[in-house]
């Protein structure tokens, strides 16, 4: 059984007591250092608003599979716009078996600064054993 010390600096922690089993030692814990020396990590109104490519991509691939419903295949290009991001994703929309026969379509998701998808538009559809880019 354990007792409960607080302090006004500290949260409560567990002090153990005797083993409740005969022959069998209490372990001991370390105290867990809940403060550090350390600055906060300060982040500037222009440096905010710059995200990785990585995060958008991914934060984008979640808001058009819950949009459209289907699985996203791949991304399969980014480029800066006026007003943000613009992805070209291409999606799933029918699984056949062999795969080569699923039916594909490219979609262009347009997002603001921020990664919110603010419009999306699909393009052609084609088969997943379709070579080239045929327009």
């Amino acid at each position: 059984m354990a007792k409960f010390s607080t302090s006004r600096d500290r949260p409560a922690t567990a002090i153990p007591q005797a083993a409740a089993i005969p022959g069998v030692e209490a372990a001991v814990l370390e105290k867990p250092e809940f403060f550090t020396d350390a600055a906060p990590e300060t982040r500037t109104p222009e440096s905010s608003d710059r995200r990785r490519p990585i995060d958008l991509i991914e934060g984008a691939k979640r808001q058009l599979k819950g949009l459209i419903g289907y699985p996203v295949d791949v991304v399969s290009g980014f480029a800066r716009s006026e007003d943000g991001w613009a992805l070209t994703i291409t999606v799933v929309e029918l699984n056949r078996i062999p795969p080569g026969t699923d039916i594909l379509a490219e979609y262009v998701a347009d997002l603001d600064k921020s990664g919110e998808i603010v419009g999306y538009r699909r393009g052609r559809r084609f088969c997943r054993s379709e070579m080239g880019n045929p327009e």
